[in-house]
């Protein structure tokens, strides 16, 4: 009878992680490849879009450290619930007012709420497990990521079909989707009998926030090889993020719809590939051609001019990204094995990064604005990724 329960409350766990991810994933990213062109279609010249797509990263960097805390204190649900309403009034901005600072001002709260979401549902969802004495399930977590990627594939061609039709429709989509979302939780939540949760060790949580801890982390060989491989994939990435829509659509003439599905695919393939090629190669070596192999493409982005050949080396690109992101998964797990603060120091390498994320959007604006060229931004990001060079020498030749 206890393996019949256990097994119940699992699969009711699994049921709300998963449509949890579904439904906000589904709204949000609708405006995956919207914010770009919705910027241009407004008047916003493109060297000035990613000064506007900065204060996002801003956004994201204030409300990193909080998001935490306010959840361990108020209640996981609860933080969930004001980042789907913080992000629908980001959204409802940018359909009232058109302007630099007005759409500076939404990419800011977007920001906020990005972060408050970020780590929040995991956090709850491992709660629940330990409440019900379940262990964690690496099965479901896998399952999710698969979901996270085909909501975001499926929600972006929504928004890209609904903005050929009006450039305001896959904001009105998603800000509406968002706003209802809060309604979702409550549904779901009651209708599977469980409830919301927050820290109760209040030891445990003073520990998590103790500046001390947090200084320690920089004697720390694994917080820097952590630090220098998000800060060079971020950074690196960061352009080709924000103008893809307008260099590959606006420029060369391919369809936004086709676009999106092709990189989205390369992108889930790239992780898929990731978690082949990790039981035959050891990270340095992984590290090591998936950093010569971005370099190589974005200089070769950087020179071609066939809009074809332009196309398959963007989809390189996003294969390269998938493969990465799964690489700094595995590498945060691998940093934080044995920490006491695992989530300070996550969410320390977040924060850092984000402020030098920022940082390198405004210099990637000063440096179009001076050369009068986007194509120029493929050997910058080339130069992002040569940091994450410094790091291999550092990380542990472990062969699977």
């Amino acid at each position: 009878m206890i393996i019949i329960r256990e097994k119940n409350v699992s699969f009711k766990i699994a049921v709300l992680f998963l449509a949890f991810t579904v439904v906000f994933t589904l709204f949000r990213s609708s405006m995956s490849g919207i914010f770009s062109l919705f910027y241009a279609k407004n008047g916003i010249e493109s060297a000035s879009i990613s000064s506007i797509k900065s204060f996002q990263n801003i956004g994201i960097m204030v409300g990193l450290l909080p998001a935490g805390y306010l959840a361990d204190k108020i209640g996981r649900l609860k933080v969930l619930t004001l980042s789907s309403l913080i992000i629908a009034t980001s959204f409802l901005i940018l359909i009232l007012f058109r302007s630099f600072l007005v759409f500076s001002l939404a990419e800011l709260l977007y920001g906020i709420g990005l972060a408050l979401n970020s780590g929040t549902l995991v956090s709850y969802i491992t709660d629940l497990q330990e409440q019900n004495k379940i262990a964690p399930d690496s099965k479901l977590m896998g399952i999710q990521v698969i979901v996270l990627n085909l909501t975001t594939l499926v929600g972006g061609n929504i928004g890209t079909w609904l903005f050929e039709i009006k450039d305001t429709a896959p904001i009105w989509f998603a800000m509406v989707g968002l706003a209802i979302y809060p309604l979702f939780i409550f549904i779901t939540v009651k209708y599977l009998s469980f409830s919301d949760n927050k820290a109760i060790d209040q030891v445990q949580k003073q520990r998590g926030y103790n500046l001390r801890s947090i200084i320690s982390f920089f004697w720390k060989k694994n917080f820097w090889i952590l630090l220098l491989l998000n800060v060079g994939y971020d950074c690196g990435t960061q352009f080709i993020l924000i103008y893809w829509s307008i260099i590959y659509v606006e420029k060369l003439g391919f369809n936004l719809s086709l676009i999106y599905t092709l990189f989205m695919c390369a992108l889930i393939l790239g992780s898929v590939i990731y978690s082949r090629v990790s039981t035959l190669l050891n990270v340095k070596n992984i590290t090591l051609i998936n950093t010569v192999c971005m370099i190589f493409m974005f200089v070769l982005s950087g020179i071609v001019d066939n809009k074809f050949l332009l196309l398959v080396l963007f989809l390189a690109i996003e294969l390269l990204m998938g493969m990465m992101s799964g690489q700094i998964s595995a590498t945060s797990n691998e940093a934080i094995y044995g920490e006491r603060n695992k989530s300070t120091m996550l969410s320390t390498v977040s924060f850092i990064t984000e402020i030098l994320v920022s940082l390198s959007l405004f210099i990637s604006n000063s440096i179009m604005n001076l050369f009068g060229n986007l194509k120029v931004m493929f050997f910058v990001s080339a130069i992002y990724f040569a940091v994450i060079l410094l790091i291999i020498p550092l990380i542990k030749k472990k062969e699977q």
